[in-house]
């Protein structure tokens, strides 16, 4: 939901998850946020806030204490978001993508909601002047001014879908496409549902053909369609090729599916333009939308095919000598890791990748995945099979844009947030973490299993989890829904490095036995 933010907004609820922290709370409150617009100075929310009679510094006094004044630097901590205040900052969305659904969520939003929605906050508002009629009606004065239709030209006139003639037959062309953007989006959310069983995905369906709905009842209107359909008459029924009559495999069907559906928002777009040509944006917006859901969903499609049988990750790196590097790669491509990322730090770029290219031909001759770690550029050099990013690196885009378009792009995620973007960003897959204590790496704060348990309710894009995993507690991690694992010292600092891989592989074969699912 925050990235429907502006960047005011998101940097407002930041303030407030501050403000939160350190009045001692483990979540920031709508109190917080109303706390962190009334010290933004600069926000449209204070202005507002001036010009409807409120003095903001008063509201700042009396919702923060002392020592936690509102953009002081602080220590930079930050709490959670409570649900109270995550259903102000859905509210203020909503009511901002009212105006347009590329329309983001400023400080005005985000104080509208608090007053429609959190009786404290309102009332803090309302002692210290506040006129709710009045802000409210500048708000909707304000929605209603940006979702006007667009003017047309003076010589313009749009056609009449009810007339005879040229009418009609726009009438046809607008219903028949109507009809197919409807039933492909069916079809694609279909496959989403059913075969990739992503949650995520289908909400982003589910919302995209719900706004198809209102958009082709809108041209709709009072019967305007219906009337001038003539399918006997249609030549187009009685004409198709081969290859309509034919589809390989579901996933033929998905992508045929996406592609007819494109289309028939293209049509639906440029002629409604004779008609109305605010509603004919409507179309291409949903057009936009839905080249980014193809983009999602056939790079999850591909992941899944790619990851299929891997669930035992191997990270390596970060000390030792080449020689022990490749005895160490091989001990655990023998024990069954499937996949191995290398990490390596404190290296010049030729020694790195002198390593990286041993072990990608130690994994080509165990049929085994490669990835580099943090570095794009090595990993294109080394013919690695792709490469892992983290927070604070490239993003997925860049990424792709050194790697190529086949190249698999994981990303380490730490938070709910973090594994939705990733995935809208279009990951190959996820490291969902850090779970436990590492020897091998430190971490601010743990996700825990928690995290692992949300991840497989939130998703089907492949993950695994990372974070001081190992024999003694990979059990916990599979109980917690976790498929795929990703481990270091398990291996690495193993007396026995074979078989510690080995008895990994076992434990999580055994689950994916347990399941169904066919073992390599």
């Amino acid at each position: 939901m925050l990235e429907y933010l502006t960047a005011a907004a998101a940097r407002m609820v930041e303030e407030a998850q501050r403000l939160g922290r350190l009045r001692g709370a483990e979540a920031a409150e709508p109190r917080d946020l109303l706390a962190a617009l009334a010290g933004d100075e600069e926000g449209r929310a204070y202005r507002l806030m001036v010009e409807h009679g409120v003095d903001p510094a008063g509201v700042v006094s009396s919702l923060v204490g002392e020592g936690s004044e509102v953009g002081s630097e602080g220590e930079g901590a930050i709490a959670g978001i409570s649900g109270a205040l995550r259903a102000v900052v859905a509210l203020a969305v909503e009511q901002a993508r009212a105006v347009d659904r590329l329309h983001e969520a400023g400080t005005e939003h985000l104080l509208w909601a608090l007053v429609e929605t959190d009786e404290m906050a309102a009332g803090v508002l309302r002692e210290r002047g506040l006129r709710e009629e009045e802000l409210r009606g500048r708000l909707e004065r304000q929605v209603a001014l940006e979702t006007a239709p667009i003017p047309l030209a003076p010589e313009i006139k749009p056609l009449e879908l009810t007339t005879p003639g040229e009418g009609v037959d726009l009438a046809r062309i607008l219903d028949a496409s109507a009809n197919r953007a409807r039933e492909g989006l069916r079809v694609v959310e279909d496959y989403v549902r059913f075969v990739l069983d992503d949650p995520l995905l289908v909400r982003r369906l589910k919302d995209c053909r719900h706004r198809l709905g209102e958009a082709t009842r809108a041209l709709e209107g009072e019967g305007r369609l219906l009337p001038a359909r003539d399918t006997a008459g249609d030549v187009g029924t009685h004409i198709m090729t081969g290859s309509e009559r034919v589809r390989e495999n579901p996933r033929g069907v998905l992508a045929a599916n996406f592609k007819r559906t494109a289309e028939a928002l293209r049509s639906l777009e440029e002629y409604t333009k004779l008609v109305d040509p605010w509603l004919a944006g409507r179309f291409e917006v949903l057009r936009y939308d839905l080249y980014i859901l193809e983009k999602l969903v056939l790079t999850m499609v591909g992941s899944r095919r790619t990851l299929a049988e891997a669930r035992l990750y191997f990270l390596v790196g970060g000390g030792g000598t080449l020689r022990e590097l490749v005895w160490l790669v091989g001990e655990a491509l023998e024990g069954g890791v499937q996949v191995v990322q290398l990490r390596e730090k404190g290296l010049d770029d030729r020694t790195w990748l002198s390593r990286a290219r041993e072990v990608r031909i130690l994994t080509a001759k165990a049929g085994a995945l490669f990835i580099v770690n943090d570095r794009p550029d090595l990993a294109r050099l080394a013919g690695a099979d792709g490469v892992h990013v983290g927070q604070g690196d490239v993003t997925v885009r860049d990424a792709r844009r050194i790697v190529g378009p086949s190249a698999l792009i994981g990303v380490s995620t730490h938070r709910a947030e973090e594994l939705e973007r990733a995935v809208l960003d279009g990951a190959g897959y996820v490291g969902v973490g850090p779970v436990f204590e590492s020897v091998t790496k430190e971490f601010d704060r743990l996700a825990g299993v928690a995290y692992v348990r949300h991840a497989a309710e939130a998703t089907r894009l492949p993950w695994f989890a990372i974070g001081g995993i190992g024999l003694e507690n990979v059990d916990q991690v599979l109980e917690a829904g976790a498929r795929r694992v990703a481990v270091g010292s398990a291996i690495a600092r193993a007396d026995r490095p074979r078989a510690a891989a080995a008895e990994l592989r076992r434990r999580l074969d055994a689950v994916w036995e347990s399941e169904g699912v066919a073992l390599s």
